[in-house]
């Protein structure tokens, strides 16, 4: 049976997974921490705003989205959410003060978040930048504009950028990571280990740019990745299994069979004699 149109494929995924979970509300934010809802379950320090997609409305959360895709670079959203809380506590989330304060004091301040060092310079390479590119100048500018721009900042590469531009500046465009890469080389979509493009790509072919449906599909994916369709999936738990080609059964494992004697299996204190070999042995 053929499948059906990528685009048909697409929206039906989306629409299974915001069936499931929900409208999960991203980009998380520090003003929201008290009493918020968390629809993915993880972190403390920030809230989420389903059905909210005018957030973040300040420059300064603004600020604080682009500082949060830079410090979640390679690690968990748990790491870098600490890194984001205490450079609030600090009073340092301020494109001034990430540029005045040292460059090791800042790297302290954000070690939660992992490759400290690295991120401290690209924290002050983005202020540096956006200090040159005020925030509201950017966001009259062209969303290809605006990427060309951010991609030439150094410590910003592809999923950097986009995250910046869908979460932070709320321009529509697809976010691709890890988790989307595996999920839909595993539906049959793309081949393993897509490229970055080719799977952008895909997604503003199939489905026109759409604020809302490209932010909340990034973050279901996340969603459904962390939870479901992990490194080492769980497909019985999985809803999307009819449509997906590389469903893994689970095995049991087959039970050894009991071995006789000290000597283990094929050993010679396993074989057995026929009785008329030991009667000959007897008579020996």
């Amino acid at each position: 049976m053929p499948r059906a149109h990528p685009s048909l494929f697409l929206i039906g995924i989306y629409q299974e997974l915001l069936a499931h979970y929900g409208r999960q509300g991203w980009w998380p934010l520090l003003r929201l921490q008290q009493g918020a809802p968390n629809p993915t379950g993880r972190g403390q320090y920030t809230g989420y705003h389903p059905s909210d997609y005018v957030s973040p409305t300040s420059e300064g959360e603004i600020l604080e989205v682009m500082v949060g895709a830079i410090l979640t670079q390679n690690t968990s959203w748990v790491n870098a959410e600490k890194g984001v809380h205490d450079l609030h506590t600090g009073g340092f989330i301020n494109i001034s003060e990430i540029l005045t304060i040292d460059q090791d004091l800042l790297a302290e301040i954000i070690r939660s978040s992992g490759y400290f060092n690295q991120k401290a310079i690209k924290l002050k390479n983005l202020c540096r930048f956006l200090s040159e590119n005020p925030i509201s100048a950017l966001q009259e500018k062209s969303l290809s504009e605006v990427r060309a721009m951010l991609l030439g900042v150094n410590g910003i590469g592809p999923e950097t950028a986009d995250s910046m531009l869908l979460y932070a500046l709320k321009k529509p465009i697809f976010v691709v990571d890890a988790y989307t890469k595996r999920l839909f080389s595993r539906l049959g979509l793309v081949r393993m280990k897509p490229g970055y493009d080719e799977l952008q790509l895909l997604f503003r072919s199939e489905i026109s740019p759409d604020l809302v449906i490209y932010n909340e599909y990034h973050a279901l994916i996340v969603q459904h990745c962390v939870h479901v369709c992990k490194s080492k999936p769980d497909c019985d738990a999985c809803f999307l299994t009819d449509r997906c080609p590389k469903k893994i059964a689970i095995r049991v494992p087959k039970k050894k069979p009991k071995t006789a004697g000290k000597g283990g299996k094929g050993s010679k204190a396993d074989i057995k004699m026929p009785v008329k070999s030991i009667r000959d042995e007897k008579k020996k």
